[in-house]
């Protein structure tokens, strides 16, 4: 079942809709992105379980969508504008090794 983020986000508006918990205003996104990272961070201190670090990784990807959707922000299309944008950018040395990129 796979989905763009444009679709993605889609779901995710209708399903918040439906179940009462759309929020409306951008600080309390930006405020609950924060408080799902620090889930993820807490995921990985805590070694749970791989299918909790992802629900936790989905809800800030959810929030993300939803602060996108009040900005009008394309994710998708921001995505690659920027994945273009860093390609062009010059390297201060050749990479030969990926773990030099630390």
């Amino acid at each position: 079942m796979s989905k763009t983020i444009n679709e993605l986000q889609r779901l995710m508006v209708d399903q918040l809709k439906r179940r009462g918990f759309y929020p409306k205003d951008e600080t309390e996104v930006l405020l609950r992105i924060g408080e799902e990272v620090g889930e993820v961070f807490e995921a990985v201190r805590e070694k749970q379980s791989k299918d909790d670090l992802n629900h936790e990784v989905v809800d800030v990807f959810w929030n993300l969508l939803r602060l996108c959707e009040l900005k009008g922000i394309d994710l998708e299309k921001a995505f690659i504008e920027k994945l273009m944008i860093n390609e062009k950018r010059p390297l201060p040395k050749p990479v030969t090794d990926i773990s030099e990129n630390s």
